[in-house]
């Protein structure tokens, strides 16, 4: 019996001490968990956790980041498709549609390519007209031509002074002269005429509104526009204003409207200067000693044979 009392005595005191033991370590962790310090006790399953969970994350942020760079690459890569097939379909339109400004050498073309042309200009043209009339060689071409013509006074009311140009008996407005004609293709030349009365800017306006008004009566022609031929080196008429060096101005003036709008522009004056590029060619010249400006028939074939290899389709 008393041997009994000793081990249910010593089985009691093993239980008071194993509760001493574990029962300070279970308060103090929860106090530190409580307190202001940053030390957070884990357990030794979390503590051996842990690094596997902070190299897990950087693991997956790079996947998480590759497939946002795949979305986004796929998506640039179909915006950029989308505007290159916007680009493509653009130019595309804009090759199809006339380009516009200056007319590069063709084939020759067949006379008939004239027959549906008409040729507004001043008393330069007026040359070419009495040409084509002796010589037959624009293929039943048009003319709308008078002395002293300009783009300024064609915009003018009609009157008794105005040097409009005759059609069917009458002086008539350039833009209903071509309208009655049905002409498809429509050259101008002027600006001899202009220069020196409106100076290049405006004389360059002047043209614009007529060749809107010649459109605005027919909407299907095609403009041409011919450069303005040179004058000779010493012609009697030039000034401040209008001469060789102002001229050059006028028509790079002209090409970039013609480039702008959409127009063609002919530089039938390429073709006319001396080798020095700075004058009319003498032998072209008709009128030396008076304005040195007109042709000569040599200088309508330079001019004719310049026409007829600078076509459009």
């Amino acid at each position: 019996m008393k041997r009994i009392f000793v081990l249910l005595l010593a089985a009691v005191l093993l239980l008071a001490l194993t509760a001493c033991s574990s029962g300070p370590s279970e308060a103090e962790g929860y106090s530190q968990i409580g307190s202001s310090s940053p030390y957070k006790p884990q357990s030794s399953e979390e503590s051996s956790e842990a690094p596997a969970s902070s190299e897990a994350e950087p693991s997956s942020a790079p996947e998480s980041s590759e497939v946002s760079q795949e979305s986004s690459a796929e998506s640039s890569g179909e915006s950029s498709a989308a505007e290159s097939s916007e680009e493509s379909s653009e130019t595309s339109s804009e090759t199809s549609k006339p380009s516009g400004g200056g007319v590069p050498q063709s084939a020759r073309a067949d006379s008939s390519y004239f027959s549906d042309a008409v040729f507004v200009g001043d008393s330069v043209s007026l040359k070419l007209e009495y040409y084509d009339a002796a010589m037959d060689v624009l293929g039943g071409a048009s003319f709308l031509t008078s002395g002293s013509l300009g783009s300024g006074n064609a915009l003018q009311e009609i009157s008794d002074e105005t040097v409009h140009p005759v059609y069917k008996g009458e002086k008539a407005y350039i833009e209903d002269s071509i309208a009655d004609l049905g002409a498809k293709k429509v050259y101008i030349m002027l600006g001899m005429n202009d220069i020196g009365l409106y100076g290049i800017d405006e004389s360059v306006e002047n043209y614009e509104k007529l060749v809107d008004r010649i459109l605005e009566k027919s909407p299907d022609a095609t403009i041409y526009v011919e450069s303005m031929t040179p004058m000779t080196a010493d012609s009697p008429i030039a000034g401040r204003d209008l001469n060789n060096e102002n001229i050059k101005i006028y028509n790079q003036r002209l090409l970039e409207l013609a480039q702008r709008r959409g127009w063609y522009f002919v530089d039938v004056a390429s073709v006319m200067y001396t080798e020095d590029g700075n004058s009319l060619i003498p032998e072209y010249c008709s009128d030396p000693d008076d304005m040195g400006l007109h042709f000569t028939e040599a200088g309508c074939e330079a001019w004719v044979d310049y026409l007829y290899t600078h076509t459009v389709g």
